[in-house]
């Protein structure tokens, strides 16, 4: 037996007989069954590291299926896999699966296949996969501390109507004390919280699932896109989110290398569930094919802010239209943040001070009537 064999079959005996722990060993994570965007962020950084380092496109959609963690991401990209070792292109390939690749991610990989440059088209989609899945993460948690604190204090509100207050209703009751109005009132509140609690909740649940349906016909969808960017400070957030949004976007595909056109009509699967930009981006797409200026396009929609219009003028004028989108969807990037931290902020006080009123009502209405017979008649 040569040295290196021994060698070997030596470590081997040991790995076999101290080597209990190596099945434990974290080199793979639990497969789990949804496709979540961090797993799709994973398959696109994967892929541009193992393209940029030479590896097949084939091969490398292989390696990338096996290192995902998840059961349905693994499987679609085993079959695009299989589709473009039968021929296709990956972006035909990928185009299969709507649901998980955006439609601008397809337009992006087209363009890079198309211009040989897929390995820096692949890195540019990572970058704005990775800048899009940050902004979500900051609205998101902008507004979980305001849901959870309004959560405490209905929850606080309720307990006390449900709990407390019959105990007090009894007394009131076996002393025969004539009771004030807001003592009456708040006492009615719990009387119907008790005996109709569970048709009040039903009929709750009821409606929101009434309302998410509606909320999924046209009609719906269009009455909240309008809603949307109608309220006051909500609005303001909403629009200036769809710049950001469409700036975003807009350097993604024209930085690939798609032109205008084609980027304009990619714009109108970014924003399929907001019908009233989905729609503005066909009307600005009619208009700049008849030969009319982007920006103008854009003004002739209303919902584009000045300073949108203002800075696309100047990126067609300067032939730097996706440079000054750049710096625009940064710019829009930060009002956002900075809306959402205003918003959150006005929310806040305001749901501790409803909340302190409302306790401080239902606990005054408890004690008047006791300080009321304390005192005595008269």
């Amino acid at each position: 037996m040569s040295k290196a064999a021994a060698q070997l079959a030596s470590s081997s005996a040991a790995v076999s007989v101290g080597g209990w722990w190596q099945r434990y060993v974290r080199t793979s994570s639990k497969v789990h069954p949804r496709i979540k965007s961090e797993d799709k962020l994973r398959f696109f950084q994967q892929l541009t590291t193992l393209f940029k380092a030479g590896t097949p496109l084939l091969e490398s959609l292989w390696i990338a299926s096996n290192q995902s963690q998840s059961a349905k991401m693994q499987a679609v990209i085993k079959t695009i896999a299989q589709r473009v070792a039968g021929g296709l292109s990956l972006h035909q390939a990928a185009a299969d699966f709507p649901k998980v690749f955006d439609r601008q991610w397809i337009e992006v990989l087209r363009t890079g296949e198309a211009s040989g440059q897929l390995a820096d088209v692949l890195s540019s989609l990572t970058g704005h996969i990775v800048t899009a899945r940050e902004t979500r993460g900051k609205l998101v948690s902008a507004m979980i501390y305001p849901c959870i604190l309004l959560s405490v204090a209905v929850l606080a509100i309720v307990v006390m109507l449900w709990k407390v207050v019959p105990v007090f209703q009894d007394f009131f009751k076996e002393s025969g004390a004539k009771l004030p109005g807001i003592t009456q009132t708040v006492i009615n509140l719990s009387q119907f919280l008790q005996k109709d609690g569970l048709y009040l909740v039903g009929g709750t649940i009821a409606g929101i699932f009434g309302l998410r349906y509606y909320l999924r016909t046209a009609g719906g969808r269009r009455l909240l896109n309008q809603l949307m960017v109608t309220v006051p400070l909500i609005g303001n957030i909403a629009v200036e989110a769809y710049m950001e949004k469409f700036a975003t976007n807009m350097v993604l595909l024209l930085r690939s290398g798609l032109p205008l056109l084609d980027a304009v009509q990619s714009m109108q699967g970014v924003f399929h569930a907001n019908v009233l930009y989905r729609d503005a981006m066909q009307r600005v797409r009619n208009h700049v094919a008849s030969g009319g200026s982007f920006a103008a396009a854009l003004e002739e929609t209303r919902l584009f802010t000045s300073m949108m219009v203002s800075m696309v003028h100047v990126g067609e004028e300067s032939g730097e239209l996706a440079a000054v989108l750049g710096e625009v969807a940064v710019y829009y990037r930060k009002r956002v943040e900075a809306l959402l931290e205003r918003l959150t902020g006005s929310i806040e006080p305001v749901v501790i001070l409803g909340m302190g009123v409302t306790v401080a009502a239902i606990l005054t209405s408890i004690y008047l009537p006791m300080f009321q017979m304390a005192s005595g008649p008269g």
